[in-house]
């Protein structure tokens, strides 16, 4: 079984088929969902009653994964610092996750199987213009990771990052072009990241317990890590 929050993301979507072939999934969204339906899909929105019904829907599964791909950007410069704006991300990003989370290590402590997975953003984690909420809460990953992975590592429960780069989204074309030149300069690929290496990397963190407390770069060789 294997939880996604953020099923909305467009990463996730482009991978979501070949993890329905062999799996059984609950996606969460946070407001409107528009993807595909499928027998092994359970869809769920984000609200403390979704949070309940998923007790019941993993209590007699044996393997459980949860993946966070919620991603909140939020938009202004530290100069016109708007708290609201800044916890609404970092809820969406952090919290909410967390949440899930705190109903699933019960099931996964008892089964003694867990697998957590948290997606990043290396240009993020440094520090991103415009961007203090989304940063600060990509930046806060390393800390909550390796708490998660040490407090529960006799449990074979693990627990890592993904640390993604630029792949082909509307949210990359939406940049002007002289923009994406610039950013796509500054990786040693050259070039747009391909989403099925998200997929074989997944597969392999579900599989394997020797790779905990980790972070892996998806980014094509950022050079501005």
């Amino acid at each position: 079984m294997i939880i996604i929050n953020g099923i909305n993301s467009e990463i996730i979507r482009k991978i979501l088929p070949k993890f329905l072939k062999k799996n059984k999934i609950i996606g969460i969204y946070n407001s409107i969902y528009t993807g595909p339906r499928h027998k092994n899909l359970t869809i769920l929105k984000k609200n403390q009653k979704s949070l309940n019904k998923i007790k019941g829907l993993i209590k007699n599964e044996k393997k459980i994964t949860f993946i966070n791909f919620a991603a909140k950007r939020d938009k202004g410069l530290v100069l016109k610092f708007n708290k609201n704006n800044f916890l609404d991300t970092i809820q969406n990003n952090i919290i909410d996750s967390l949440n899930i989370l705190k109903i699933l290590l019960p099931f996964m402590i008892k089964n003694n199987f867990g697998r957590i997975i948290f997606s990043s953003s290396s240009t993020a984690e440094n520090g991103s213009i415009g961007n203090l909420g989304y940063s600060s809460s990509k930046a806060s990953l390393k800390g909550i990771n390796g708490t998660i992975a040490k407090e529960y590592k006799d449990y074979n429960i693990t627990s890592n990052i993904l640390s993604l780069g630029y792949f082909n989204s509307r949210m990359w074309t939406s940049l002007p072009e002289k923009n994406r030149k610039t950013l796509i300069s500054n990786t040693l690929k050259n070039k747009l990241c391909d989403e099925n290496a998200i997929y074989e990397i997944i597969k392999t963190l579900i599989k394997f317990n020797s790779i905990n407390n980790s972070t892996i770069f998806i980014d094509g060789g950022n050079l501005q890590k």
